[in-house]
């Protein structure tokens, strides 16, 4: 988007992203969005390809499933919360506007508001991709869920320490947007309905060895290349 605007960044990392020289208001609020706009996209792009792709392999599906609620859960937190912090994309949008807590609370309520639908689109499609509820179903749940939580929150803060903004900047970057802003799959499983339904295909995510070799070079690109940055 800098690019677009005829800017640039010195660096493209996981977790700083500076630009040549300051730009204008307007075209610095276009950047300033473009972040959360593409956490948008691609989770809007994630449930449409949920929807369609019903009958596609259970891997895929909750790749889909989990890709569409990370991305959407970061974007529509991270404006609820950056007013509340004074920190942040959505902060920075308004802190030079008149009347603040008018701006904040407001920025706060719709944000508040976008959480709560996008938490109903996440376990509305946890069910779906699961078909079944009881405890059975939960248990799934928590598997699916916590071992993706914990994995993405520790390669986010692993790439953070080979930031080059300092330590507390740089894990505030990565633990706050990875461990807090996705907290919300944490509390997916407990939406599974109590009563329990016969099934008799459960869903199941087998072991692939490719999904292993593509998160593992997923992960060490993420740590070793963009860990560090890459000048440009």
């Amino acid at each position: 988007m800098a690019a677009l605007l005829g800017n640039r960044c010195t660096l493209l990392s996981s977790t700083n992203i500076p630009l040549v020289a300051m730009p204008p208001t307007w075209k610095y609020n276009i950047i300033l969005i473009a972040g959360s706009s593409a956490n948008w996209i691609v989770g809007l792009v994630c449930f449409g390809l949920l929807r369609t792709l019903r009958t596609a392999k259970p891997a895929l599906r909750f790749f889909l499933w989990l890709s569409m609620c990370v991305n959407l859960f970061l974007a529509s937190t991270y404006m609820t919360v950056a007013p509340i912090i004074k920190y942040g994309d959505s902060y920075f949008l308004i802190y030079k506007l008149t009347g603040q807590l008018f701006w904040r609370i407001g920025v706060v309520l719709v944000g508040g508001i976008i959480c709560w639908l996008v938490f109903r689109l996440c376990r509305t499609e946890l069910h779906r991709l699961l078909g079944f509820g009881g405890r059975a179903a939960r248990s799934i749940a928590w598997q699916l869920v916590v071992p993706a939580y914990i994995t993405g929150g520790v390669i986010t803060v692993t790439s953070g320490m080979f930031s080059q903004l300092d330590f507390k900047w740089a894990q505030l970057q990565a633990a706050g947007g990875t461990f807090g802003l996705t907290a919300w799959l944490l509390l997916l499983p407990l939406t599974i309905p109590e009563a329990p339904a016969s099934v008799e295909h459960p869903f199941v995510v087998p072991r692939s060895i490719g999904w292993i070799v593509a998160g593992v070079l997923a992960g060490l690109i993420f740590i070793g290349v963009l860990g560090p940055g890459i000048p440009t």
